[in-house]
């Protein structure tokens, strides 16, 4: 693999040569300088191994604040990497912490499923008597509050229940021919009871005269 390019590499292969000094060299002098005291060193190296650029303030003034710029806007730049890589981080383990969650929504649906499952399956032996005599099995009481407009085996039995016991009360009850009959001869008897008070009581007046 590469060694990976020191970020002053581009910059001391355009500059050293102008100054007299091989890259091979003297490079690696400037790109292990991390302290600025050790940069100075460093500059006074190469300016006494010059053979053209030893005298010149100029040149070496501006190479100093060269690298220190270029120092900087490394430094700079490698800061907005961490913060971007550990923003990345944040989000990858967001990520990962919201798919740890949908698949423990998952897992406990599934758990619910089998235990409703399980309970169907030990249905009591009343609910599966109602059932398979009536052909419905026995709701919930907020089940039984909820009305669906739909006419179930369960209402067609109540139905039936109420009718029957309305026919029952029906018979037990007189018709309307009945109780005229019975209200004309009650009529007929106090009129007869009525007619035997008179006769009795003229004949007692006769038997006085």
């Amino acid at each position: 693999m590469a060694e990976a390019q020191h970020y002053l590499d581009a910059y001391l292969a355009d500059i050293l040569p102008k100054l007299g000094l091989d890259v091979d060299t003297y490079g690696p002098y400037v790109t292990g300088a991390d302290e600025e005291d050790d940069l100075d060193d460093i500059i006074d190296l190469l300016r006494a191994s010059s053979e053209s650029h030893s005298d010149d303030d100029d040149s070496w003034i501006d190479f100093k604040l060269q690298i220190e710029q270029r120092r900087k806007e490394y430094i700079s730049g490698e800061e907005e990497r961490k913060n971007e890589a550990a923003l990345e981080a944040e989000r990858l383990k967001k990520e990962s912490l919201q798919k740890e969650i949908e698949i423990a929504k998952i897992n406990k649906l599934e758990v619910e499923q089998r235990l409703e499952a399980k309970k169907l399956e030990a249905m009591s032996a009343e609910k599966l008597a109602l059932l398979d005599k009536f052909g419905y099995e026995v709701e919930d009481e907020e089940d039984e509050e909820e009305d669906t407009g739909v006419t179930t085996n369960r209402d067609h039995a109540v139905k039936q229940s109420a009718e029957h016991s309305q026919k029952l009360r029906s018979n037990n009850q007189p018709s309307k021919m009945q109780l005229r009959a019975e209200t004309k001869k009650a009529a007929a008897d106090k009129n007869a009871k009525k007619e035997e008070r008179r006769k009795r009581a003229a004949k007692g007046e006769r038997k006085r005269w």
